[in-house]
């Protein structure tokens, strides 16, 4: 039996390591002035829940609205009141949150907070099934293409890098531009400035040589040039844009252009996530042996 209780005591570590979970992200586009609805669900237990927050995580970090159950909201900011609603309670285990009237300094990644009390220390808070990336401008939705990547803290993101001017012309270089909130638009990498006689930006110094890599494959249209993004930080999440430089075509433009990737970068939940499902399918594994080895015992019992 000392086998057995051993298999037991791994099948309840496999179980225990694999409770680190991670949301799921969405991307919500939206114009300035429309609505936004934020349906937030948390997997049912006992007791419910009885309080829930809405947070943000990046730009503006910190509480948008509390809501205990039974009761109105209060928001952090008395400015919002008119602009968010609530339907829904807490204890149901899931509610929706509307804001209206977006601006863009609405732009933020939104996450959902049930909390469920605990009687034996401070009251538990669960995180959401999903999570919300916002992005609110002032163009029309799908004026701009927006991608979203999620990597690692340590590690790497592929953005695809297009030609500003079209197809036809000799690919010199490669830029790497990004903007993280409503500040301007900054060039991180420019493969001109950095391997030429010209001194980089500042802006380019902040982002070294050795954390880009430029590779190119064939495609069903031609070459195709990928701008990898190496030893990545939580702190360097924000909206990127990779453009190809060509010949006789000076990259005079101060925008993120029509191709733009939020490349959002985990913390410490990330590494939890990438090998959930390996420990999923290691605590499946041992619990087949172990009823494997009970059946056998059976019947070696009954011959």
């Amino acid at each position: 039996m000392t086998g057995i209780q051993y298999l037991a005591c791994l099948w309840t570590l496999f179980i225990s390591q694999t409770g680190c979970v991670r949301s799921d992200i969405q991307f919500l586009e939206r114009r300035e002035g429309d609505s936004v609805v934020l349906p937030c669900v948390v997997e049912r237990r006992n007791p419910s829940p009885f309080g829930f927050y809405l947070m943000r995580s990046w730009l503006q970090p910190g509480e948008v609205l509390f809501m205990h159950t039974k009761t109105e909201f209060t928001v952090d900011n008395d400015a919002d009141k008119n602009r968010i609603s609530v339907s829904g309670d807490p204890a149901n285990h899931s509610l929706n949150v509307t804001i209206s009237q977006l601006r863009a300094s609405d732009t933020d990644r939104y996450c959902c907070d049930f909390v469920v009390e605990n009687p034996s220390s401070e009251d538990d808070r669960l995180r959401g099934k999903t999570e919300f990336f916002l992005l609110v401008s002032a163009d029309a939705p799908g004026s701009v293409n927006t991608g979203l990547v999620e990597t690692c803290a340590g590690g790497s993101a592929v953005l695809p890098c297009l030609p500003q001017h079209g197809a036809g012309f000799a690919v010199e270089g490669v830029s790497l531009k990004r903007q993280r909130g409503r500040a301007p638009v900054e060039v991180l990498y420019h493969s001109k400035r950095h391997h030429g006689s010209s001194p980089p930006s500042s802006s380019s110094s902040q982002f070294p040589a050795e954390k880009v890599q430029l590779s190119s494959a064939p495609g069903p249209g031609g070459i195709t040039y990928n701008l990898t993004l190496q030893q990545l930080q939580p702190e360097d999440s924000a909206l990127y844009s990779c453009h190809l430089l060509q010949r006789d075509k000076p990259d005079s433009t101060t925008s993120l252009g029509r191709q733009v990737f939020f490349v959002s970068v985990q913390g410490g939940q990330c590494g939890c996530s990438s090998y959930s499902a390996l420990l999923y399918a290691l605590s499946s594994a041992v619990a087949v042996l172990l009823l494997l080895l009970l059946l056998g015992i059976v019947v070696i019992y009954q011959v």
